[in-house]
């Protein structure tokens, strides 16, 4: 069995607080790491920090980017179990992407029609929430009952076998993974 995590966080950015009047949710941003140390961040959003229209596949990290930037940034922290093919399975849908980057840009059109809830797909075209529940997909961990392009940052809350491990700064979650509890000492 392997961890994966996903983040969904609010930066206060003009953007995410346009978001937040549509959606009322506390998070609008949806990120999957694949380990605990949350060093590398999957996602989509802005490639270029003062150029939001400039949005594709992204890398980010706590403490870097726009996260730097905007050092305030909320998040909930998900860790969910999955199996070591389904983990396999993950690395190599997030590859496809990494291989591709170029090819891939933020979906302004499918961020409407989730809004009104009308599923609508674009080829090489995604918003974060629709890349996670994506990959997620594609890697058998998780098979949403909606369409999605209308997957929402809330809906990993309920991800079976979630299980929220950080709410707070996401600049100060640190290393997340489970911490192995010393051997007791055998008297001699």
């Amino acid at each position: 069995m392997r961890d994966i995590y996903i983040v969904t966080s609010q930066t206060g950015t003009r953007f995410s607080r346009f978001l937040h009047i549509f959606n009322r949710a506390p998070y609008n941003h949806a990120s999957i790491a694949l380990d605990g140390e949350l060093g590398e961040l999957y996602s989509f959003g802005r490639q270029c920090l003062w150029m939001p229209i400039a949005s594709g596949f992204v890398r980010e990290a706590p403490g870097r980017g726009i996260y730097r930037r905007y050092q305030d940034t909320q998040c909930a922290v998900y860790r969910v179990r999955v199996s070591g093919e389904q983990y396999r399975r993950l690395e190599e849908a997030i590859r496809r992407f990494e291989e591709e980057e170029w090819a891939y840009r933020y979906n302004f059109l499918g961020l409407l029609t989730m809004m009104a809830g009308i599923p609508f797909r674009r080829r090489h075209h995604f918003v974060c929430s629709q890349f996670v529940a994506y990959v997620l997909w594609e890697s058998g961990i998780w098979t949403l009952e909606k369409d999605i392009s209308l997957a929402r940052p809330q809906d990993f809350a309920l991800l079976p076998g979630a299980r929220l491990v950080y709410q707070g700064r996401l600049n100060d979650c640190g290393d997340l993974r489970p911490r192995l509890l010393p051997l007791p000492k055998i008297p001699a």
